[in-house]
């Protein structure tokens, strides 16, 4: 069924009209982000998955663009051909399902592009991928900022905006290399930025008042992402500092 989506209306996320956009980011609190606001690429992957390595790839390349944050979620639905995904996160699928129930698709398919949480594309042409990020690039800031201190996190909005959920991305900074034994990518190194292994749900948000709240990320890299409930829109994300001592 279809939805109506703030952002068919706010953002006008044009995935209805066959354009789509892309994912900038900053890789820190970006509350001072002046002219461009970051964006979030969601790269849904398999070791198992023929085509993942090329979009594994280009993700590789285009991270270089400081604008840009990426995230690789490893997702478990290819495991049938014998190689485990030792990071996919728990409820991956169900984030992925819910992906695709936004954007009317089948279901989830790799490699998959998420865009701002805004629309979705294959994740085998960057220059599609490019295309859609210049379309974000375009659209209204939200107005929402997320701020950080020692082991908690503030969010304040400009104005007034849908209720969204909070998500705490754990991942693995960097490049990280995995080498499968099984299935058609056997034996071949597959680099990933940014991998994903853990997705915590921290709270609801009512989009209005501001909101202060711990944050543990248990000594790994994480995220935080401020995301509209049922539009699935990023409104806000930033890379949490590590704890001083």
């Amino acid at each position: 069924m279809d939805r109506m989506r703030k952002s068919d209306f706010f953002r006008v996320c044009l995935a209805v009209l066959g354009v789509g956009f892309a994912a900038p980011a900053l890789a820190q609190d970006h509350a001072d982000a002046a002219d461009t606001r970051p964006i979030l690429i969601e790269l849904f992957s398999s070791q198992s998955c023929g085509a993942c390595p090329t979009a594994n790839q280009i993700l590789i390349e285009m991270s270089e663009n400081p604008q840009i944050f990426p995230i690789v979620w490893s997702v478990p639905y290819w495991e049938y051909m014998g190689e485990t995904e030792p990071y996919a996160a728990a409820n991956v699928l169900e984030r992925q399902r819910d992906y695709a129930d936004a954007f009317d698709l089948r279901g989830p398919y790799t490699p998959q592009v998420v865009v701002d949480g805004c629309t979705q594309n294959s994740g085998l042409s960057r220059e599609n991928i490019e295309h859609r990020i210049h379309h974000v690039e375009m659209e209204t800031d939200p107005g929402v900022r997320i701020q950080f201190t020692d082991g908690a996190f503030s969010v304040h909005t400009e104005t007034t905006v849908p209720t969204s959920d909070i998500w705490l991305v754990n991942y693995l900074p960097g490049i990280t290399v995995l080498t499968p034994e099984r299935g058609g990518n056997a034996g071949t190194d597959l680099p990933h930025v940014h991998l994903a292994t853990k997705l915590t749900h921290v709270g609801t948000w009512d989009g209005q008042s501001d909101l202060s709240m711990p944050v543990d990320c248990d000594g790994e890299a994480c995220i935080l992402i401020v995301q509209e409930v049922d539009s699935f829109e990023v409104l806000d994300f930033g890379v949490i500092p590590q704890a001083t001592s």
